[in-house]
C-alpha cells in the first residue's frame, strides 16, 4: 500500500522563484505519454479524491489555470524519463507528494518589474517572484503563487529606481518570464511548479531570503531545466487527455503503476 496524505511539517525556510535574467537550456529527448495502463484498475481500492480539486475550484479561472499546470506535472512525473528519474532520486514517491501539495493565490504581491540603475553599470532586472514554497517540508504542504507574477501574466511595467530606498517611476511595459519561457505559457506553469517540488523535496538550494536570492533562483531553474527541459517542451506541445488527467490526479499510485507497466511492456 503506498502512502496517501501526510501530516504537514512546518516549513524551515520559505523558498521562491525570482530572476534576474534567461538560462541557458539543455536539450534532452522527450519521453512519449503513455496512456493510463489498464493494469491500474486492479488498485481502485486505494484511489482517493484528488485533495486540491476541489479547493482549486474556489479560485475561479486563477484555480483552472493551477489545475492545468499540475495535471501535466503529474503527467512527467508519471512516466520514464530523465525528469522523473531525478525527482525520484530525492524521494521514492516524488509524484504523489506533489500530488498532495496544496495551492494559494497572493493577490497582495507587486507586479511590478525593478530596473535598477547603476552609475556606470549597464541595468539590473528584478521580476515579480513567482512563486514560494518552503524547503524540505512534508505531504500537504502549500505553494503560494504570484496572481501578478509570470505564472499568470506575460507582461509587467517597469519601475526604475536608482536603489532599492528609491520610489523610482514606471516606464513602459517588459515581458515576463520563467527561465526560457514567456510569462503565462504552459512551459513557465510546469517549470514553476517542478521549481517549487525541488525545494519541497530539498533538492535545491534556498533562493529567498539570502544574498544574491535572484540569481540563486535563476541557477537552481537552469538545473530543473537540465533535467526537465525535453519533458517540458513537448508536454507543452501535447497535453495529457482528459481521461489521462482525471486519472492521474484521482490516484496516488498511478505513478508506481504506470512505472511498472511501462517496464513490463518492454520487456
Amino acid at each position: 500500500m503506498h502512502p496517501v496524505l501526510r501530516s504537514v511539517v512546518s516549513a524551515l525556510v520559505a523558498a521562491s522563484i525570482t530572476y534576474t535574467c534567461a538560462t541557458p537550456t539543455v536539450a534532452q529527448a522527450p519521453a512519449k505519454l503513455a496512456s493510463v495502463p489498464v493494469s491500474s484498475m486492479r488498485f481502485a481500492s486505494d484511489r482517493i479524491a484528488d485533495p486540491s480539486g476541489d479547493e482549486l475550484q474556489t479560485f475561479g479561472e486563477g484555480g483552472s489555470v493551477i489545475e492545468q499546470a499540475r495535471v501535466e506535472v503529474m503527467s512527467i512525473l508519471t512516466e520514464e524519463n530523465s525528469c522523473s528519474a531525478w525527482f525520484r532520486s530525492a524521494e521514492p514517491e516524488a509524484a504523489e507528494k506533489f500530488r498532495s501539495l496544496r495551492f494559494a493565490l497572493d493577490e497582495s504581491a507587486s507586479g511590478e518589474i525593478k530596473r535598477l540603475d547603476k552609475w556606470q553599470e549597464p541595468p539590473t532586472y528584478y521580476q515579480p517572484y513567482v512563486a514560494h514554497t518552503g524547503q524540505n517540508v512534508g505531504w500537504g504542504s502549500t505553494i503560494t503563487i504570484n496572481t501578478k507574477g509570470a505564472f499568470f501574466k506575460d507582461w509587467a511595467p517597469v519601475r526604475v529606481m536608482v536603489n532599492s530606498a528609491d520610489q523610482g517611476y514606471v516606464k513602459a511595459f517588459k515581458q515576463l518570464g520563467v527561465g526560457s519561457f514567456g510569462g503565462a505559457t504552459r512551459e513557465a506553469r510546469i517549470l514553476t511548479l517542478l521549481h517549487e517540488l525541488g525545494h519541497v523535496l530539498d533538492m535545491l538550494p534556498i533562493d529567498s531570503g539570502v544574498p544574491s536570492g535572484p540569481q540563486l533562483s535563476t541557477q537552481n531553474t537552469g538545473l530543473v531545466l537540465q533535467h526537465c527541459g525535453a519533458q517540458i517542451r513537448h508536454l507543452a506541445k501535447h497535453p495529457p487527455n482528459l481521461a489521462t488527467a482525471t486519472f492521474l490526479m484521482e490516484s496516488p499510485l498511478s505513478a508506481r503503476v504506470t512505472a511498472l507497466d511501462n517496464h513490463s511492456s518492454k520487456r
